[in-house]
């Protein structure tokens, strides 16, 4: 299985599991947790990575938008 989008985000900015949960106030478990896809993040978790780090919920909770090939004018394209 692949490293979620927020672990890999966290690992390329130097920031630990416990630091964001310093910053959250809340435990580094509950951090882990979360970013490992075993917690769900709630509301207060999301607005906080926006307003701090500017992340989207879509990035912090996995939602990846799916890649298309060109659509002509008129629609019709086909997904890929």
């Amino acid at each position: 299985m692949m490293n979620s989008p927020m672990k890999e985000w966290l690992s390329d900015h130097g920031i630990s599991y416990r630091k964001l949960a310093a910053e959250m106030g809340q435990s580094h478990a509950s951090i882990a947790m979360k970013v490992n896809g075993d917690v769900a993040w709630q509301q207060k978790d999301l607005l906080f990575l926006h307003d701090r780090y500017g992340l989207s919920s879509d990035f912090v909770i996995g939602i990846s938008v799916p890649l298309y090939e060109k659509i002509p004018a008129g629609g019709g394209g086909a997904m890929v």
